[in-house]
């Protein structure tokens, strides 16, 4: 859908000594450095025809259907040459062989463009870059989980060395075994809010200054994939210190 970002859409005023209105996409107007009230003379086919910028417009250009980079008030194309386009969804593609055969049948100067296969492509490529995306989603969290046991190895003599000190001071290892969930649950949960969060600021730059399309992100697999990766590391850290459970007081002393 289309909405307008800046100025109003056209006023019902028929006063012919005022320039026609038009109304541009934001886009467009940014990089023509249109202001508000600006003039433009368009060029349509050797017809000179002068407008007033009254409006912006944010297009969706990913829709399906017909968008336009401007749109004139009726009154501005009057003395213009006209085109016009109609858009038609029809299903299957035997319905579609007989729509094109009917049309130019009652109208030979109309021409017929078949855009069902311009969609399949447009979706098989989207399609292909989605899996693209998935699949290296699934390598950098198959990546992720070797770094985890890296990262909670390298703090094994530290737990250990805690576990000992609680096991002295008389801590059940019901008590010992809370507090490393605890631990393993705050630092899984502190780095799935930092992972989703970093993932939604990629991908809202990605679709706001590359492909100018309005972020619709995702919220339920997101947070089912931070609830997972919470669930890995608590998983891995209860897993890897296991030896504080195993682990005398004496035998850890005597190593450390």
């Amino acid at each position: 859908m289309e909405r307008i970002v800046a100025g109003k859409w056209f006023t019902s005023t028929t006063d012919t000594t005022q320039l026609p209105e038009v109304s541009i996409d934001v886009g467009v107007a940014r990089e023509l450095r249109l202001q508000l009230g600006d003039t433009v003379t368009w060029n349509v086919q050797g017809v000179m025809v002068p407008t007033r910028v009254t409006s912006f417009r944010e297009v969706n250009w990913a829709r399906f259907e017909p968008n336009f980079f401007a749109v004139f008030q009726s009154r501005a194309l009057q003395n213009a040459p006209k085109q016009f386009l109609i858009l038609a969804q029809v299903p299957g593609a035997s319905a579609v062989a007989r729509v094109q055969r009917a049309v130019v049948r009652a109208f030979p100067n109309v021409s017929s463009i078949d855009l069902t296969l311009v969609q399949r492509t447009v979706m098989d490529v989207l399609g292909k870059v989605t899996m693209a995306i998935r699949f290296m989603a699934l390598v950098s969290l198959a990546l992720g989980i070797p770094v985890l046991f890296s990262a909670v190895a390298a703090t094994r003599r530290e737990r250990l060395r805690e576990g000992v000190l609680l096991k002295t001071l008389g801590a059940t290892r019901r008590q010992i075994g809370r507090i490393m969930l605890a631990e393993y649950a705050v630092l899984g949960a502190l780095g799935s809010v930092a992972g989703v969060a970093l993932s939604f600021g990629g991908s809202w730059a990605l679709t706001h200054w590359i492909f100018h399309v309005a972020f619709a992100p995702s919220f339920l697999p997101a947070l089912l994939i931070a609830l997972a990766m919470m669930l890995l590391a608590v998983t891995i850290g209860l897993a890897t210190g296991r030896e504080v459970f195993q682990q005398t007081p004496m035998a850890a002393l005597r190593e450390a």
